[in-house]
């Protein structure tokens, strides 16, 4: 059999909303890498929605992507039981793979790559039946949406294999399901987007931060697995004594629960008597934000390899991150990574940056360099690999 190359082949994606968040940025910027390089016919399609943002719009068509298909309201669950209820859902689960296979069957893919668990559960059960020939489960460790239901427990068994942006992404198929560990891959994430430097002084006066304060920035959709409330408290306790800002940046507007997560956030501002000092922004280009910030933190309760610490990396800046498999992968054995929910580590971290430049300057440095081993070239060659392995 031939070996497996990306040359000429149409790629579907599956996404589950049209919002610029870590796995759809991943999506956009891998099918611009295989158009221009490997002249690719690429499609997309949105499990949720297709209603796009106005950020996810403007790096689509940056990389070529200008329509994305949505095929109705996703329902694919079954349980067990013979009830009216199960009887409803199972129904609602046919027509609905029903419809999907129809439309990408006229896509005519030869590969699908999904992101995250619902999209791997979708691509698992209708890939061969609409002419792909290749495609795998992709979890991102950060997508805790587990069905265990009688369709994933299907789609699991029929995915060729199984990648994860770091190891902790595998117990549940291991663990629940019973998938052979020989068929799990690490799939590290890559950087998807070029430097582009801004006027650190331009962007403070653009979001009326004065030019003397050092800023601790947080790049995080505002989800309840993000906790930027823990940089708060921090801040809130080492405020008067030092001249710093913290920013915060995430996309309020994706549903209901970053909307409450966002005005519960600037409550807490206000009820510790620090909301002056904090920028809370949505919409606004993550380039510009990485130009202004002098330390990237990133506080949460499960990650896989974030993006986002890629993205520091990328402009040399220091790091503190909650100590998760994936943040250790990107960040070695640092003394900046912190146990989960800590706010006095997470404290003392700041402290220790703020006080030396010199240990900034050190810890960038080697980001700057650590960063170029998370090239989409690495990325591409690694799944194209993968492909080979299984075909």
């Amino acid at each position: 059999m031939e070996k497996f190359k990306f040359d000429n082949k149409t790629v579907v994606f599956i996404i589950k909303v049209c919002a610029l968040a870590g796995a759809e940025r991943q999506a956009l910027g891998l099918a611009r890498y295989l158009q221009d390089k490997y002249g690719c016919n690429v499609h997309f399609v949105a499990t949720h929605s297709n209603i796009q943002t106005k950020e996810f719009e403007k790096f689509a068509l940056q990389c070529g992507v200008k329509n994305i298909h949505y095929y109705g309201v996703p329902s694919l669950s079954i349980r067990k039981g013979w009830n009216y209820k199960n009887l409803k859902k199972t129904l609602r689960a046919y027509l609905y793979l029903f419809k999907v296979k129809s439309g990408i069957k006229k896509l005519q893919p030869d590969v699908i790559i999904p992101y995250m668990n619902f999209a791997s559960k979708l691509s698992a059960l209708i890939y061969k039946e609409v002419g792909a020939k290749y495609t795998f489960w992709h979890e991102l460790c950060e997508d805790d949406n587990y069905y265990y239901d009688i369709l994933e427990a299907k789609a699991i068994k029929k995915a060729p294999f199984f990648c994860a942006n770091a190891e902790g992404g595998f117990s549940t198929f291991i663990n629940t399901y019973n998938v052979d560990k020989n068929k799990c891959h690490v799939l590290t994430q890559y950087v998807s987007f070029d430097r582009v430097d801004f006027d650190k002084n331009k962007i403070k006066k653009e979001l009326k931060i004065p030019e003397n304060k050092f800023i601790f920035g947080m790049v995080a959709h505002y989800r309840a697995q993000k906790h930027p409330e823990l940089l708060i408290e921090a801040f809130s306790e080492i405020a008067e004594k030092r001249n710093i800002h913290i920013l915060f940046l995430g996309n309020k507007n994706n549903n209901e629960e970053t909307q409450l997560k966002y005005k519960t956030l600037i409550s807490l501002a206000q009820k510790l008597g620090v909301k002056d000092g904090i920028s809370f922004l949505s919409g606004i280009e993550v380039e510009k934000v990485l130009s202004v910030i002098d330390v990237g933190v990133l506080v949460s309760e499960f990650e896989g390899a974030p993006t986002v610490l890629m993205e520091y990396m990328l402009y040399g800046k220091p790091i503190i991150a909650t100590n998760h498999i994936g943040c250790k992968l990107l960040m070695g054995d640092s003394n900046f990574l912190i146990p989960k929910r800590d706010v006095n580590s997470l404290k003392e971290r700041m402290i220790e940056l703020y006080d030396s430049v010199d240990l900034r300057n050190e810890i960038g440095l080697k980001h700057l360099e650590d960063v170029k081993k998370y090239s989409i070239e690495n990325y591409c060659e690694r799944l194209t690999f993968l492909f080979q392995k299984y075909s």
